[in-house]
C-alpha cells in the first residue's frame, strides 16, 4: 500500500467512526487541554471539525497549487474561535453533516494526491513560530491525525449505555 493509499483508508475509517457514534447532544466537557486550557463538550468537538478540515483542505490544495506556506493568521484564527464560541447554536445533526461534508473534500483532496506530493516542503505558520514541514507531515498534523485525535475525544465524550 502506498503512503497516500494509507491516509485514504485513515479517513474512510474516520468517516466509518464519526457515522457509528450516536447522536446525543453535547454532552458533559471534557478534561481540559493540557495546552490551552479549554474544556470541550460534544458539539464544541464538532464544531471545531468542522471548521478546520475544509480549512486546512484548502490550505494543502493551495500548496499543491504552488503555494509553499500554509497556517492560520490573525483572522483565521478569530474564525476558529467564532465556530467554537457558537457550536451549541447548532445541531448535532447540523454539526455533523458539516463535518461529513469536510470529510469528503479531505477524501476528495486525496484521491487528487500521489506519494510524490507529500513529499513536497512548506513553511508552516503556527502558534509555536514558522517550521518546515513536508507535506505529509502537514496532513498528519493539521488533517488526517487531527481527525483521528478528535474522533477518540468525541468517542470519549459519549456516554455509554447507562452512563447519564
Amino acid at each position: 500500500m502506498s503512503e497516500i493509499e494509507g491516509y485514504r483508508d485513515r479517513v474512510e475509517r474516520a468517516r466509518q467512526e464519526l457515522a457509528a457514534l450516536p447522536a446525543v447532544g453535547s454532552g458533559r466537557l471534557g478534561p481540559p487541554d493540557p495546552t490551552t486550557g479549554e474544556r470541550w463538550d460534544r458539539s464544541h468537538v464538532l464544531a471545531h471539525l468542522a471548521e478546520m478540515l475544509p480549512y486546512w483542505t484548502e490550505q494543502v490544495r493551495a500548496v499543491l497549487a504552488g503555494g509553499a506556506e500554509m497556517g492560520r493568521t490573525e483572522a483565521d484564527w478569530q474564525r476558529r474561535r467564532r465556530a467554537l464560541d457558537s457550536a451549541h447554536e447548532r445541531t448535532e445533526t447540523a454539526l455533523r453533516g458539516a463535518v461529513a461534508d469536510g470529510i469528503e473534500g479531505l477524501r476528495s483532496l486525496l484521491a487528487a494526491m500521489t506519494d510524490d506530493d507529500l513529499d513536497r516542503q512548506l513553511t508552516f505558520h503556527g502558534h509555536a513560530g514558522d517550521r518546515r514541514l513536508t507535506l505529509a507531515g502537514a496532513l498528519e498534523e493539521v488533517l488526517v491525525g487531527h481527525l483521528e485525535a478528535h474522533l477518540r475525544q468525541l468517542a470519549e465524550l459519549t456516554p455509554t449505555a447507562g452512563e447519564g
